[in-house]
């Protein structure tokens, strides 16, 4: 069972590393910075609603049953991306796609933890499989597109019939009688203080992730580098992942969360300085304590809820989508009336500034509580 979640973390996760391209092959469409940020923010949006609809269909049909499906759709609805060139055709095609291509992560990843936490194993260690895969994918697409962006397409749908291959044996996980009474407990005050810290460190984290590719386009930067760029940033999660469950042991959920936050903001800033393809990947190593800090450091908490971490989990995977939603939209907005440099300096001093704040009062709070 242990190789068989390594294997989901690790194609799950190179889907994403691949679907991270896109803002590349939408650039390369010749469309505008608003209207890529329009079409890379509709999946954080779409799983404000459908990650809720999602688990609540899982929860009827089974999720292991649930996820094999939403893979297959989503694996053939991406191709709408590349076959239309019409913006409009594109909307709606991505709006279709997202439903099911959002619920894939929340959906593995809900599976595993719950196994994970039954068979006592590391989940930390399993992780770590998602941050290979995403990681090898982004260097593999670095060579692979240069023969074209089709092969985005390609390696997308073939991912994702693999992750289905290894899903295929596998069996339901389910709660207990009694699990499922325990988890309509109350959630933990701490945990709803938490969730706007998660929406706020992703939203600007996000911005990275989307635009970094379109900058690399505007400073005529060769077109793998962005590739290499992702694959760079995931591979820098390996260190924290070998001794997450300790580290958050040590320094407490509250602080790795703002030190995460802060991170953000500096890599944005960072961005601003940089002046070559080389000063530019250096500044991306900072990635290894930004979103994997955030997420990780959530996960550690939601496990200790017991039976009450599926629907926390829920709210969680809100929050996440609502974050890539306020970095894509609003930093499109932002790109497109400021400029990508002037967006970037704001996106870096802005959570500098506040993931301070949030340490003293998380600090604070902890102590009084």
């Amino acid at each position: 069972m242990r190789y068989r979640l390594m294997s989901i973390e690790f194609f799950v996760y190179g889907t994403m590393a691949v679907y991270s391209l896109l803002s590349q092959f939408l650039a390369n469409e010749e469309l505008s910075k608003s209207q890529i940020g329009i079409l890379m923010s509709i999946l954080p949006i779409t799983s404000l609603y459908a990650n809720h609809l999602n688990f609540e269909i899982a929860s009827t049909i089974g999720r292991v049953n649930w996820l094999k499906k939403v893979i297959l759709f989503a694996g053939i609805l991406f191709w709408g991306l590349f076959l239309f060139e019409e913006f409009y055709l594109k909307l709606i095609f991505m709006s279709v796609f997202a439903f099911f291509f959002s619920a894939v992560t929340p959906l593995a990843e809900s599976v595993i933890v719950d196994i994970t936490h039954q068979m006592k194993m590391n989940y930390g260690r399993i992780r770590l499989f998602g941050t290979f895969g995403f990681s090898f994918t982004a260097l593999l697409m670095s060579g692979l597109i240069r023969l074209g962006f089709v092969t985005i397409f390609y390696v997308f749908t073939a991912l994702m019939l693999l992750t289905f291959w290894i899903l295929k044996p596998m069996k339901e996980v389910d709660l207990g009688e009694e699990e499922k009474r325990k988890s309509k407990k109350p959630l933990p005050t701490f945990f709803w203080l938490l969730l706007p810290v998660v929406i706020f460190g992703i939203a600007a984290n996000n911005f990275n992730f989307v635009f970094l590719p379109v900058l690399m386009k505007e400073r005529n930067y060769d077109v793998s580098l962005a590739s290499i760029a992702l694959s760079l940033m995931a591979i820098t999660e390996t260190p924290f992942l070998l001794w997450a469950d300790e580290t958050v042991k040590r320094l407490g959920v509250g602080f790795m969360l703002a030190s995460g936050v802060f991170v953000v903001g500096l890599r944005n800033l960072l961005v601003t300085l940089t002046s070559s393809p080389a000063t530019l990947l250096m500044v991306q190593l900072l990635q290894g304590w930004t979103y994997i800090v955030i997420y990780y450091s959530m996960m550690f908490l939601i496990r200790t809820f017991g039976p009450a971490r599926i629907r926390a989990q829920k709210y969680f995977w809100v929050a996440m989508g609502i974050g890539p939603f306020i970095g894509s939209s609003v930093g499109g907005v932002l790109a497109e009336n400021l400029g990508l440099i002037d967006s970037y300096r704001i996106l870096g001093l802005v959570p500098m500034i506040v993931s301070l704040f949030v340490f003293l009062f998380l600090r604070k709070y902890e102590r009084a509580s």
